[in-house]
Parts: C-alpha cells; structure tokens; sequence
C-alpha cells in the first residue's frame, strides 16, 4: 500500500508493520531502498516479493532499521540478509546486544507473555550482528534518529522531515479510529519512560505517523499526538 511520498506499508506481513521507502537516501545511490523493520521471522519472501514489484527486480542496496529487536519487529532480518546479501542492518547501540543474542529478547509480562512461550518452538529468533549502531540525534538513508526508549532501551523513531513522516516503532500504537495511543504496557519496560518519549515526539511536525501497530494516519499525526500528550497529564 502506498502512502504517499514514497513510503511504502507492506502488506500480509505477520507481526510489525513493515515500511519501505524509496528516494529517501543519500547513502547508496540509484537503487537504494530502506526496510524498516521487518516483522516476525518467515516474511522474507513477502517482502522481497513486494519490493521486486516496485520495480526493484534487482535490489541494488538495502538498509534496514529496526526500531527495536523485538521477534515481531526483527524475526525476518538474519533470512533477509542471506538471501539478498547487500544488506545492512542498522539498530541503536542500548538494543544491539538483545539482536546479537548476547542479552536475551525482552521478557513479555501476563497472557501475552504466556503466548509467546506457547508459541516459541515455532518462531525461532535467529541473531544477527547490526552494520550500524545508531545514537539519538544521528541521520540514516536521510531519516533522523530518535532516541525514545521506555518500549525497550533502545527503541528509536525515525523522522523524515522531507517526507513529513513520524515512523514510530512502538513508542506509539493507534487504533482503529486512527488515533494514536500508549504502548502496551505488559510488553513495555518502563511506561514512565515511554510517555516521556511520546512528549519528545511531540514537539515534532509531521502528517504521516507509522506505527509499528495499527493503521497509519495519515493527515494531522503531530497534532493528534499533541492532544495525545495533553490527555496525559
């Protein structure tokens, strides 16, 4: 589905959203193409599928940027990158060792969590060492580094001033109205933390915000988060 500006929502992938864009780049040339996040393992072949019918047949360079490792949002990389090859991966640096495997996936709190047991003999998280560590502040394929940890320490939203458009992992969900609302706080580490990181946000403009889950809105994103912000005291 395009979103517009060049922003892509892919679609039938199992867990995350998953965001392509093209045209944003001014790291790999002609042909580059950025993936962020990538859902849960098993949708490589979507995904190269979908990308090959933006006609990108040959995938020149592909970057992609996690929002945080998270098995939903990361599950696909390491098969992304043995199929296509020219493939970096970018996360921030408080993430990486959870994507490594030198620290354990965040630990899922209540049913969610018992779920995710249940179902974890069938959707093995396979490690993979980033290209790219990434610090708040910082620019990749044209999109700025936002640090908003609470989700996981290292959760970052991607912000592409050009393109007006908020990519925000799981710092924000939004329902089916299209409003933005708090992270779940049973997959959440610290939800104080969290709804600081939707203050900083908020004192950005943007039409598009992307969420990790739940449907994009598309007009007015900054100033729903802002009321958002506002309800939260």
């Amino acid at each position: 589905m395009e979103l517009g500006r060049n922003i892509h929502l892919i679609p039938e992938i199992r867990g995350a959203n998953t965001y392509a864009v093209l045209g944003e780049t001014q790291a790999g040339g002609e042909g580059h193409l950025t993936l962020i996040d990538t859902g849960m393992p098993g949708n490589a072949p979507r995904i190269i599928e979908f990308l090959k019918s933006l006609g990108k047949e040959q995938i020149g360079s592909l970057t992609i940027i996690l929002t945080h490792p998270d098995i939903d949002h990361s599950g696909s990389v390491a098969e992304l990158k043995e199929k296509l090859g020219n493939v970096k991966v970018a996360i921030h640096e408080a993430d990486a060792p959870r994507l490594t495997g030198e620290k354990p996936l965040k630990e899922v709190r209540g049913l969610v969590g018992l779920l995710f047991k249940a179902m974890s003999p069938f959707m093995k998280f396979k490690p993979v060492k980033p290209d790219v560590l990434l610090k708040d502040g910082e620019q990749v394929d044209g999109l700025s580094v936002i640090h908003t940890p609470g989700h996981t320490q290292g959760s970052i939203c991607l912000y592409g001033e050009r393109l007006k458009a908020m990519f925000a992992g799981d710092a924000l969900r939004t329902d089916k109205n299209r409003r933005p609302k708090l992270p779940s706080a049973t997959m959440t580490l610290n939800i104080a933390e969290a709804k600081n990181s939707i203050r900083k946000i908020a004192s950005y403009e943007f039409e598009l915000l992307l969420p990790g889950h739940g449907p994009p809105i598309l007009t007015d994103a900054s100033k729903k988060v802002k009321e958002l912000v506002a309800s939260l005291g």
